[in-house]
């Protein structure tokens, strides 16, 4: 079946494999990044809402300098460095740009990195260091400032030491519940806070 089609392909004039292989694009390749140009939309007005400033040295000096992977590139004047929309986010130099949507939506739903790769059809390492570099960002975030009414709760978690070489109790099986019910040192407390406005912010207490 695929020879028939090569072959049929191969008998069309040149200017009409040309269309027929940018309709083929259109419909395989490009849609695939559809979920994020709302994203980079997003990305830019935040990042560069009150002016346009080099990323790496704060310059306001900066001019287009091409275009790369249909990215607008800038280069700054007073340092000499490129930098584009993306320079220092977690999706930066990506190969799997349109991915990314979908990656975010299963890891919020709670989906193990080795579901995510299959679903994907990524590698589990590659899983993986997308998460480290969520994770990462996440973290470098820092405190949000709250206004006007402010309400707070907790919540408490179970804690997972895997991966941790010295235990400070004994291992447990999974799915199994912890022997203390309700506060107990065996929970994390966690902490979130949220303003009218939106803003939310969540912080690890301590435990118990």
């Amino acid at each position: 079946m695929l020879k028939d089609i090569y072959a049929n392909f191969s008998d069309l004039p040149k200017h009409e494999q040309i269309n027929l292989f940018n309709l083929l694009k259109e419909d395989f390749i490009d849609n695939e990044n559809e979920d994020m140009k709302g994203a980079f939309t997003t990305i830019r007005e935040t990042r560069f809402k009150e002016g346009l400033d080099c990323i790496h040295c704060g310059g306001v000096k900066e001019k287009r300098n091409g275009k790369y992977r249909n990215r607008q590139r800038y280069l700054c004047r007073d340092c000499g460095k490129l930098f584009n929309d993306l320079t220092n986010t977690p999706i930066s130099g990506t190969r799997y740009l349109g991915k990314w949507a979908k990656y975010f939506q299963m890891m919020v739903e709670g989906y193990t990195l080795p579901k995510i790769a299959k679903r994907l059809k990524i590698h589990i390492s590659t899983a993986f260091y997308w998460q480290h570099k969520i994770l990462f960002a996440l973290r470098s975030m820092g405190f949000q400032m709250l206004k006007g009414i402010v309400e707070s709760g907790e919540t408490f978690i179970k804690e997972s030491l895997k991966g941790r070489r010295a235990l400070d109790r004994k291992p447990k099986k999974r799915g199994g519940r912890n022997k203390k019910r309700g506060i107990s040192n065996l929970k994390i407390a966690v902490v979130v806070s949220h303003d009218r406005n939106g803003q939310v912010i969540s912080q690890k207490a301590g435990t118990g």
